[in-house]
């Protein structure tokens, strides 16, 4: 049952894992200039997963181990792991196309698409307010890839972007759904290794496609090990917990603050100027998302509240 400290305190752990997120996108960004896409995504999945799952069986910082049944197991393979493999492999590639802020910033849709995946109200000032709600998400997205459509930018992988929001909507609803009797922790620690193994023969493939192992200096491994800990095992933790207590609508809108994340610690670490559009494109999206929230004064009265 969910308490007047438990909320700020889920809340505080998603800020926390979006700030880390942000650090991510930006070493992601670096790491698949270097490393091919699907073996970047592999190797990350499947160290964190196996690191995360043994801290599970043989400690209690998580709480007691659970051993999922053979059904559960199947639907963390063909549900939560699959939709990770399928989505860390476009953003991965898509990392490669686009800036790491625009990146952030077109993920920052997946409120509106998780929104508009929980139903279609009856009511019509609901469904006209969802729609606008929508167009303005959209809206934003379009004034990113402006410049692109007029000096012949990339522009498609602003679109790629787009599609890694709807991929993550699904991964968090897969997620959700077998968040039942497991702890985030679990559900994270399981989903990764086996979207490691669904993504190694991919990875395997562009190994035998460059004609040697991926090899990189000390910054490069140094970004990866983030990426592992501090940008995997711990922000996919915090997210899926808060899943498990909060409905996925709820949970995306705090991924309005990995934009301004990203872009923070883009230009800290690269110097990578802020984009013209960039202020414009945020503003638009976020008056989406918040617009796509229901009542807010309702929300926030019931993420205070005792829950009965």
């Amino acid at each position: 049952m969910p308490t007047r400290r438990q909320d700020p305190a889920i809340g505080a752990g998603l800020v926390l894992g979006i700030l880390l997120w942000g650090g991510n996108n930006v070493a992601l960004k670096q790491i698949v200039g270097v490393w091919p896409p699907l073996w970047t995504g592999s190797t990350r999945f499947l160290i964190a997963g196996l690191l995360l799952l043994a801290l599970l069986r043989w400690t209690r910082w998580f709480g007691p181990w659970v051993d999922p049944g053979p059904e559960l197991r199947r639907a963390l393979w063909w549900r939560a792991g699959l939709s990770l493999a399928v989505y860390i492999a476009a953003c991965n590639w898509t990392l490669r196309f686009i800036p790491a802020s625009h990146f952030a910033l077109d993920l920052a849709t997946a409120p509106v698409w998780a929104l508009l995946a929980e139903g279609h109200p009856a009511d019509r000032s609901e469904r006209r307010r969802r729609w606008l709600a929508t167009a303005l998400a959209f809206a934003g997205v379009a004034v990113l890839i402006a410049p692109g459509l007029r000096i012949g930018g990339r522009w498609w992988g602003e679109l790629c972007g787009l599609g890694t929001a709807l991929l993550w909507t699904w991964h968090s609803r897969q997620c959700k759904s077998v968040a039942v009797g497991l702890s985030g922790a679990a559900v994270t620690a399981h989903a990764m290794w086996r979207a490691g193994c669904l993504l190694f023969p991919g990875a395997v493939a562009e190994v035998l496609w460059i004609g040697h192992l991926p090899h990189g200096d000390v910054h490069v491994l140094a970004l990866h090990a983030y990426c592992i800990t501090l940008g995997g095992v711990i922000p996919f933790a915090l997210w899926n917990h808060a899943l498990s207590r909060w409905p996925v609508s709820r949970v995306s809108l705090y991924g309005n603050l990995i934009p301004a994340s990203t872009m923070g610690w883009a230009w800290i670490t690269l110097g990578e100027p802020v984009s013209p559009t960039f202020g414009g494109a945020m503003a638009l999206i976020v008056a989406g998302v918040l617009l796509g929230q229901a009542d807010l004064g309702r929300h926030f009265r019931r993420w205070w509240t005792p829950e009965d």
